[in-house]
């Protein structure tokens, strides 16, 4: 079941990073503008911050296999129409707006899967399993961006950027059916049990095929409040940096195209590393979530203030090139061992209370808010504050991140009691 829900994941990454790698050739043959693309792009982003938040609440009512395997087929089919409709010569008029409203659908689709991925994990095996592959799940993210990637360079190579949606989107439409082939074999396995309200049942009987079900205002404490705002400064750094990092590197560095592209086939294979070391410092020095989160927005706010000094400088050439690159690397790697704690790790203990896909749904959901806002606001300050500035409020936002996390440590741990004791 591990296995499914990691491929299931990994492949969504394929349809779900399309638009970024269509852009160039999309606004290099007309149909978008630079302006038109940026607009896109935020309304995915916010409709997955959006569709986290529903389908969290969704995750714990529906199976997981549904909703995993339907937001796949979905997600693909939206891929397709991206990539069918420049094609049709009546929609000319409507283009622009028809492609804006499928690739905000296609991020509401994309959102269906991360929750119920947690919801199943949680429920269908034991803490140990749950714990040990919660890391190997959150580096399904760099492989995906790395096999759509791939993909994408493959298929640019023999036709344009149409046929890059058709054939990504076609990859997950397959792969959904398949999966939910394979998920249906683990049904025996897979039962839904019944959810109750935790006063509806008496303790003794929670063991007898019912999940006895938190009510929202249980969530409500400083523990989460601190991961909350984790997740924010997570989201600007992770999401909302990493888009624009080729742009800084191409402008402060006059580098070419292709190196760039290299850097960004390289980035989300060094991310992998940060996954792995943000659960072993977990576990060798027996930190809390939040305390690993602050351990990891503390080497993000470090690297960041190095690449801040090098721009300072103003110095050229390839050597510092690299050492921004491999400095941005150590920061994005951190900061996705951050997120592996804040939406892997965290929502793994309210499983006991029946809502690990809502309180994963809710923090993605901020997460992607954050990303789409800070995109936006990062395209619109550039000239005016010019990278080193940007760097600066980054940077910041780092720091943010640290102290809020190193703060609400204490209130997580009764948070966790609480949660032990219902």
């Amino acid at each position: 079941m591990v296995v499914l829900c990691w491929m299931s994941y990994m492949i969504l990454y394929v349809g779900k990073k399309t638009l970024k790698l269509c852009l160039p050739g999309m606004t290099a043959s007309g149909i978008l503008t630079e302006a038109q693309g940026g607009v896109i792009s935020s309304v995915f982003l916010g409709s997955y911050a959006v569709g986290q938040l529903v389908n969290g609440w969704l995750g714990d009512r529906l199976h997981p296999r549904h909703m995993m395997t339907g937001g796949l087929i979905l997600a693909g089919v939206m891929n397709v129409l991206m990539g069918t409709i420049p094609s049709v010569p009546f929609l000319d008029g409507i283009r622009v707006p028809l492609m804006t409203v499928v690739w905000a659908l296609c991020g509401f689709f994309c959102s269906m899967l991360w929750a119920p991925l947690i919801r199943a994990v949680s429920t269908w095996t034991t803490e140990e399993i749950a714990q040990s592959s919660a890391a190997s799940l959150s580096a399904t993210i760099p492989i995906g961006t790395l096999l759509c990637q791939g993909i994408a360079a493959v298929t640019l190579h023999f036709a344009d950027w149409r046929m890059v949606f058709i054939v990504c989107g076609s990859v997950l439409v397959v792969t959904g059916i398949v999966l939910g082939i394979l998920f249906a074999g683990l049904k025996d396995h897979m039962r839904v049990v019944k959810a109750v309200s935790m006063t509806d049942v008496p303790r003794e009987e929670a063991a007898n095929g019912v999940v006895r079900t938190a009510p929202l205002s249980f969530l409500v404490c400083l523990g989460l409040a601190a991961a909350s705002g984790g997740i924010l400064f997570n989201g600007m750094i992770k999401d909302g940096l990493d888009e624009w990092i080729p742009k800084m590197l191409t402008d402060s560095f006059r580098l070419s195209e292709s190196v760039v592209a290299v850097i960004t086939m390289i980035l989300p294979l060094l991310n992998i590393a940060g996954v792995y070391a943000a659960k072993w410092a977990y576990r060798r020095y027996r930190l809390s979530e939040l305390g690993t989160c602050a351990l990891m927005f503390l080497v993000s706010t470090l690297t960041l203030a190095a690449v801040y000094g090098i721009l300072a400088l103003g110095s050229t050439g390839w050597f510092p090139a690299a050492l921004v690159t491999l400095l941005f690397a150590l920061s994005s790697s951190a900061m996705l061992g951050a997120n592996t704690m804040l939406l892997t790790f965290i929502p793994l203990h309210f499983s006991k209370v029946g809502r690990a896909s809502f309180v994963t749904g809710a923090l993605d959901c901020l997460s992607y808010a954050a990303a789409a806002v800070t995109s936006l606001i990062t395209g619109w300050a550039v000239d005016s504050l010019k990278w080193s500035g940007i760097l600066v409020i980054f940077t910041a936002a780092a720091v943010c991140g640290a102290v809020i996390c190193f703060a609400g440590r204490g209130k997580m741990a009764e948070k966790y009691k609480e949660l032990d004791a219902a």
